[in-house]
């Protein structure tokens, strides 16, 4: 119930918040992800110690095997330093009760997050799970806004 409550609650905000700009936008072949196939975007940051919200979109065919989605986020700023960070994306209950309806997710992957250096950044996403073809996946996009003021 909580996690429904989270959910429900995630969405609302996102449904408040001033538009991104969407860096991913792809649409899987076959509904499929295949390792190594790292899906990469780029946005600017114009202004030093500029604020961003990241947030993922992953639609899924009813076929889906798994309750989550492990996924490495890599970030390369414009020196050319690069981080990069394993995520847990879930998308079900231990019961198999979906937290959004027809199979699309949405969830933030980074809140508030200051980017220092002025330039062009760019983020990648790997599937990161225990095997090479990730099957039932038909969209991932990925949308940087700046952060809100509230």
């Amino acid at each position: 119930m909580a996690a429904r409550i989270l959910a429900l609650l995630s969405l609302t905000f996102w449904g408040c918040s001033p538009s991104g700009d969407r860096i991913i936008d792809k649409k899987l072949e076959g509904a499929r992800w295949v390792y190594p196939d790292t899906l990469w975007g780029e946005f600017r940051i114009t202004e030093p110690a500029s604020c961003r919200d990241i947030e993922l979109e992953i639609h899924l065919e009813e076929s889906y095997l798994w309750r989550n989605l492990y996924l490495m986020l890599f970030t390369v700023s414009p020196d050319g330093f690069r981080t990069q960070t394993r995520i847990q994306v879930v998308f079900s209950d231990s019961l198999g009760d979906w937290y959004v309806s027809n199979r699309k997710f949405r969830t933030f992957v980074g809140r508030n997050i200051s980017f220092a250096t002025v330039g062009t950044y760019r983020i990648g996403l790997l599937p990161y799970m225990r095997a090479d073809t990730i099957p039932a996946i038909e969209k991932v996009a990925l949308s940087v806004y700046p952060c809100s003021t509230e």
